[in-house]
């Protein structure tokens, strides 16, 4: 399955970047169910609630506020990318995650589509819903100060 979105949030992209660091990073971002292990070289085991198994990532290629690329092995076999452009409203993030379960080949299609897509497609909303909240909240705090400067 391939999920592919853009969305556009009135954050900092060092703030959004942070979030792609490393796949450790995710779980700051979604949610995710306990705790990351480190594989070593660059490998992190990242537990997905109500999923058996973890996503096993490693970042391939990476531009300090701009781009994050990964690959992942063991049960899930995929890649994704993240791209962040600067805009007159904060950051837009633009990607792709194609990703599939390594040893059912061409029965994996139907498994993902019938059990999996939701799914994967949810964790990246509670993603996208964390940072709507960041972005409200931030929001709220300047228009606080402003307030707060216009009462001075």
């Amino acid at each position: 399955m391939i999920i592919r979105f853009k969305n556009e949030f009135a954050l900092p992209v060092a703030e959004v970047y942070s979030y792609f660091r490393t796949p450790a990073d995710w779980t700051r971002l979604y949610g995710l169910a306990g705790v990351v292990e480190d594989r070593g070289d660059g490998w992190f085991a990242v537990p997905l609630k109500r999923f058996p198994f973890p996503l096993v990532a490693r970042n391939t290629e990476q531009e300090e506020n701009k781009h994050v690329r990964w690959v992942f092995r063991g049960f899930w076999r995929g890649e994704g990318e993240v791209h962040l452009a600067e805009s007159s409203q904060g950051v837009v993030v633009e990607g792709f995650e194609e990703i599939s379960i390594r040893w059912l080949f061409f029965l994996s299609t139907i498994v993902e589509r019938l059990f999996l897509e939701r799914r994967f497609r949810t964790i990246w909303e509670i993603g996208w819903h964390r940072l709507r909240k960041r972005e409200a909240g931030g929001r709220s705090a300047r228009e606080s100060q402003a307030g707060q400067r216009k009462g001075d």
